[in-house]
């Protein structure tokens, strides 16, 4: 899912910039993160898919 956002083509057909990759990544983190909030207070554990997919999401932003 998130290699999609990446390797999207921008609207001329050429390698989107890091910026906008960098926006699409962080808009990701902002609509998961309630799964973090439910977590800290409830204690219902956030998806293993979910963790994985935020943590590299992190790992490619650039700043």
């Amino acid at each position: 899912m998130l290699e999609e956002l990446i390797n999207k083509v921008d609207e001329l057909g050429g390698i989107r910039s890091q910026y906008d990759i960098d926006q699409d990544l962080r808009a990701f983190l902002s609509k998961t993160d309630w799964y973090v909030v439910r977590e800290a207070e409830t204690g219902q554990p956030v998806p293993e898919q979910i963790k994985a997919q935020r943590e590299f999401a992190r790992n490619q932003i650039s700043s």
